[in-house]
């Protein structure tokens, strides 16, 4: 490994995988489906340049039992031009001491600190210790794809024109296997190439831990917002209003559910999410408005009818210039929820 001032590139190491994870991947490789028309994926190791720095970046907080399988699946990527920046966000388990042990060993960038939240950490790792061509993340909790970042890293030097990357990813539960509910990411047709501006108001499809975007694209973009829980629905909107998003119909994570994820904070998440999506009003095309928003509060009320019941009826807005069998499901699972709904278990997403 070489040292630049206050960070460490990690180079040359183990690329061994334990048998879980070679497991994953091997799985991953059996249902990859070809890359779609337009775009091309050749891997890092025939470019005759550098392979370019990537910085991956993870905030850690309160993870003891995950943090370093998180750690181990980043060091034993297949790329390895790999700068790795670590902040521990106020953890009170023993997060801080794992992390220290792991970087006497593998050498990567560590700072551990008072809790200041996820986007002014996310912000400060970028802004203060990031120097790769491309950044990517990954929740403490989560893990990578052995090859996730090398097959990125190849999409997006062959179609410059992109701004950002993601994929697929696994649902697996607290002993890492892979499970099938809660459905959290909805499944994309095959012939998805492209994620529109339009169409990412409607959804926010995205899995933030299998997205790879430019750093200058980061930058162009303001960074993370600091002042909402859903920072990145937040980034992505403003990428995919500047620039260009592709999705490539592979696994590249896994996205572990325990119950206790910051996507359980059911109210806040789609209350934030709702008024994100009516900030970009003036913005949108007038007749992209008449269908996202009416659509954004039917989905709002719905989730939300199951526990929070007042709340609800605020976004229940039956009078709308717009309709389609979306908004009418979801006003009708939604009143079904109000009426009938009135145990909740904490593991329930909708």
């Amino acid at each position: 490994m070489r040292e630049r001032g206050n960070r460490w590139i990690i180079s040359n190491l183990c690329s061994v995988h334990d048998v879980k994870t070679q497991f994953l991947i091997d799985r991953a490789r059996r249902r990859e489906i070809p890359a779609c028309a337009g775009m091309t994926h050749t891997p890092v190791q025939s470019f005759p340049d550098v392979a370019p720095l990537v910085s991956i970046i993870i905030s850690c907080y309160n993870h003891e039992k995950y943090i370093e399988e998180c750690i181990l699946s980043i060091v034993n990527q297949t790329y390895k031009n790999i700068e790795l920046i670590v902040i521990d966000d106020g953890s009170r388990d023993s997060s801080p001491a794992i992390l220290r042990k792991l970087r006497e060993k593998y050498g990567f960038f560590l700072k551990i600190r008072e809790n200041r939240g996820l986007s002014k950490t996310l912000n400060e790792a970028i802004r203060n210790h990031a120097h790769g061509k491309y950044l990517a993340g990954c929740g403490s909790d989560d893990f990578l794809l052995p090859d996730r970042i090398e097959r990125q890293v190849g999409f997006l030097e062959n179609n410059p024109g992109c701004d950002m990357v993601f994929g697929k990813v696994y649902i697996v539960d607290k002993e890492s296997r892979i499970i099938d509910k809660p459905v959290i990411f909805k499944p994309f047709p095959d012939t998805v190439t492209y994620i529109t501006f339009d169409r990412l108001l409607d959804d926010n499809c995205i899995p933030a831990m299998s997205a790879m975007l430019k750093r200058e694209t980061w930058d162009k973009c303001g960074g993370y917002n600091e002042n909402i829980l859903i920072e990145d629905y937040d980034m992505w909107l403003k990428v995919a209003f500047y620039g260009k998003i592709a999705r490539m119909n592979e696994f590249f994570s896994c996205y572990r559910w325990h119950g206790e994820n910051l996507s359980t904070h059911v109210l806040k998440i789609y209350t934030d999410t709702r008024e994100l999506v009516q900030s970009w009003k003036d913005r949108m095309d007038p007749a992209v408005a008449r269908k996202v928003l009416p659509r954004r509060d039917s989905l709002t009320f719905c989730v939300l009818a199951r526990k929070y019941k007042k709340e609800a009826l605020s976004y229940f807005r039956p009078v709308h210039s717009y309709w389609d069998s979306y908004i009418l499901g979801n006003y009708v699972k939604g009143l079904w929820k109000l009426a009938f709904c009135w145990n909740y278990h904490h593991t329930v997403w909708k």
